[in-house]
């Protein structure tokens, strides 16, 4: 089957919708002939004729995260594909989805709402109504995707729940990595975050928890809020303790997971719809703490049995979740155990590569109006994380 991917930008750029849509492409590449349409991070077109043809089309800079490249929807029409696999919020992918043949089924990935740009939403939201009344089927990562968003819950006898994976080869340590990971432990019990250091991830509310703690904090990500959380270790007298890593080697990583007694998700908005940091997490046999969000978030941590899920904004909540944590070993093993064995059960990206395929053959050889209709709530209350399109 011909299979045509929009999305916003591909690897090397690095992102939770690029992620996805990368393992999508790389695991199905054998059964799926792929062109992957995204904007460049310049004003130039440019293919690359990989395992993955990608053409990066040529953009003029981003307005309010969306790219400014004018040429995408030419080039949407200048292939030929038996499907339309559209990533979003992506307004530009969205209209040249729009302007294909009405023939052609359509597969919306919703990874978000748009959260930052409310105002936009005036403008904005009939013609994602209009994207998503065209799209053959809705693919989310978690049920709870379906209910918080004003967009997706409309159309959910569309929806089928598709939770993300990750390769958890890449989470095993080599030689260079056990070596690392001796280097990192001192005796000093250490908590790790990872992510983006904007207002959304809370990372201030974890430095803050950090106050009465007997712990390391280790934050490998960069971001605008650099300065001030910066400043803020100084203002509470941390800097000996929190140590801001910024972009580190994916070999680093790996060990920095491994050398943590455990991995924190302080994330305090919506924009935080899922948490691929967890499934990273719990990979490497770590309990995670993250916050009662309505969104995904908590869904993927199952609280008390992979780690905890707190209150989001409430550094007295988390200090005492990780306090609990690093002051008994046989737990953390225990929850580490626990996440590892639900990751190899539901979040692998062989299982998620299996289930978009099983909704590519859906909307191939089914018309649109047999689609079966999501069962999200028999899995929410399952517990069951797997792809409702069975």
């Amino acid at each position: 089957m011909r299979v045509l991917q929009l999305g916003k930008f591909y690897d090397p750029f690095v992102g939770g919708m690029e992620t996805v849509l990368k393992e999508i492409c790389e695991s199905l590449a054998d059964q799926v002939q792929f062109q992957v349409l995204v904007a460049n991070t310049r004003f130039r077109t440019e293919h690359e004729s990989k395992k993955v043809p990608v053409t990066r089309v040529a953009s003029m800079g981003r307005l309010f995260s969306c790219s400014l490249a004018p040429s995408f929807p030419l080039w949407a029409r200048k292939f030929d594909p038996e499907l339309i696999h559209v990533h979003l919020p992506n307004p530009l992918a969205e209209l040249s989805a729009l302007m294909a043949d009405r023939d052609i089924p359509m597969v919306a990935h919703f990874h978000s709402d748009v959260v930052r740009q409310r105002n936009l939403l005036r403008l904005y939201g009939p013609f994602l109504d209009a994207f998503y009344r065209r799209a053959s089927c809705i693919v989310v990562p978690t049920p709870r995707h379906i209910e918080i968003s004003r967009f997706v819950s409309k159309y959910r006898e569309k929806c089928r729940v598709v939770p993300y994976g990750i390769q958890t080869s890449r989470f095993e340590l080599d030689e260079i990595g056990h070596k690392k990971v001796n280097e990192l432990r001192d005796g000093l019990p250490s908590v790790l975050c990872v992510g983006r250091l904007v207002s959304y991830k809370g990372v201030e509310f974890l430095i803050r928890a950090l106050e009465g703690i007997r712990a390391r904090l280790w934050i490998i990500g960069t971001g605008p809020l650099d300065g001030s959380l910066r400043t803020l270790a100084q203002e509470k007298k941390l800097t000996d303790r929190v140590e801001f890593l910024g972009r580190v080697s994916e070999r680093d990583l790996v060990a920095y997971y491994h050398a943590c007694d455990v991995v924190v998700l302080p994330s305090i908005t919506n924009a935080e719809m899922f948490g691929v940091v967890q499934l990273e997490a719990m990979a490497c046999r770590k309990p995670v703490i993250s916050t009662n969000l309505p969104t995904g978030v908590s869904w993927v941590n199952h609280h008390g049995k992979t780690g905890y899920v707190v209150p989001p904004g409430n550094a007295a909540a988390l200090a005492q979740g990780i306090q609990h944590l690093i002051s008994n070993s046989q737990l953390r093993e225990e929850m580490g155990e626990a996440g590892r064995m639900r990751v190899a059960q539901h979040f692998t990206s062989t299982k998620m590569a299996e289930a978009i395929l099983q909704v590519y053959q859906e909307m191939l050889h089914e018309p649109c109006f047999a689609v079966a209709p999501a069962k999200h709530r028999d899995l929410e209350a399952e517990e069951v994380v797997a792809s409702s399109a069975e």
